[in-house]
């Protein structure tokens, strides 16, 4: 680490790059698909295709990281791969069929999870030990402000149609691109070789990837169903579903500062233990209480700390393995991470289309998380031994 390196210009560039890679590009298609149908842009079925081939762009970048072993000038990447997000949401814009779009969302998420995986390396892997947990979680913040700029805008620009909508956010990503061309620290990514790789992941690593990607169980009934169990399952109609869905956004974006600071204070594995207990009390709490304050304490809750877990599971790690292989074993838990979203996600919609029960599926979120929590701390255990 070289002390000499401005980690702060380079962790609010990564919070940009994230804003604009997964934060807009991959989240800010869901608030859009209901339009998108309503003015036959694409039907049902084909709206959730584009958000599945933006799923597997996600899977391609990660797993394009994991592989890459040449020195890589991470400025450079991170520009480029931020105008690429910015030229595919402008040319989200022009409606010329569906293998058009679709080619747009798979560039999209293919930016995306190479983006993820970089910011760590370039930003995460580079801060000194004692500041990692803050410098991360300005980083990670871009997930979840992103997330939330795109849920409070798009209601308002909607109004000028989907064409002006698209471009508005292309806009908002060429400015953000703009911004990290003139702050972003020159700083170059040395992978570790295909040798140091090849060999056998430690047990703390595994373990804490396996936990990792089945928080994706506690995470699923809220990031899927939440504004429906509210507006449809308590009766309550879907202002109230969107207002407790924007309060999901607004923790996710507060989220990763407050827990980096945890984490730099008490450590990244047992922040990331107890962050799952935390949630796993979140997510189970709607099985008890329907109380309005309940139900943000509930969104709180899981939007702080879903979005803050993949922070500190890179932060961890960083503390577990060197520095030159960060990249790779971040990138195969960003690879384990995507296939397990998108095949829970499945799994509970099929599940709840049979039972139609919210109960049971916040039920199952909950015991998975603890079954997590209880995994990380014997992870710590076994790196403190």
């Amino acid at each position: 680490m070289d002390a000499k390196f401005p980690i702060y210009r380079a962790a609010f560039s990564g919070l940009l790059a994230l804003l604009v890679g997964i934060g807009v590009a991959r989240f800010g298609y869901a608030p859009l698909v209901p339009e998108l149908v309503i003015a036959h842009w694409f039907s049902a079925s084909a709206a959730f295709w584009l958000g599945t081939i933006n799923l597997a762009g996600y899977f391609i970048g990660a797993a394009v990281m994991r592989m890459w072993r040449r020195p890589l000038d991470a400025r450079r990447a991170v520009i480029g791969l931020m105008g690429l997000t910015a030229v595919a949401m402008l040319a989200s814009a022009y409606n010329f069929g569906l293998l058009w779009f679709g080619m747009w969302r798979l560039l999209t998420g293919i930016s995306g999870g190479v983006l993820m995986v970089l910011m760590a390396a370039a930003v995460v892997g580079r801060a000194p030990a004692a500041q990692r947990g803050r410098v991360s979680g300005i980083t990670f913040a871009g997930m979840g402000t992103g997330i939330t700029l795109s849920a409070l805008l798009i209601p308002y620009l909607i109004r000028g149609g989907i064409a002006f909508t698209w471009t508005s956010l292309g806009v908002i990503c060429v400015a953000a691109t703009l911004i990290v061309a003139v702050i972003m620290p020159a700083a170059t990514i040395i992978p570790a070789p295909k040798t140091a790789t090849r060999g056998r992941i430690s047990t703390p690593v595994q373990l804490l990837i396996i936990a990792y990607a089945g928080t994706a169980v506690g995470f699923m009934p809220h990031a899927l169903f939440w504004a429906s169990f509210v507006a449809i399952g308590l009766h309550r109609g879907v202002a109230a579903g969107a207002e407790v869905s924007a309060i999901l956004g607004l923790a996710a974006a507060i989220g990763p500062p407050i827990l980096g600071r945890v984490a730099d204070r008490f450590g990244f594995l047992p922040t990331l233990a107890w962050g799952y207990v935390v949630m796993a009390a979140a997510v189970g709490l709607p099985l008890w209480l329907h109380a309005t304050p309940a139900l943000a304490l509930s969104a709180a809750g899981v939007g702080a700390v879903a979005l803050g877990s993949v922070m500190l599971a890179a932060g961890a790690i960083a503390t577990l393995v060197p520095a030159e292989r960060l990249a790779a074993d971040w990138g195969l838990a960003t690879m384990i991470y995507a296939v397990a979203q998108a095949a829970i996600g499945a799994g509970f919609s099929a599940l709840f289309h049979v039972t139609g029960s919210f109960d049971l599926l916040f039920g199952i979120g909950a015991i998975a998380l603890l079954a997590c929590a209880l995994l990380v701390f014997a992870v710590a255990r076994l790196a403190s031994s």
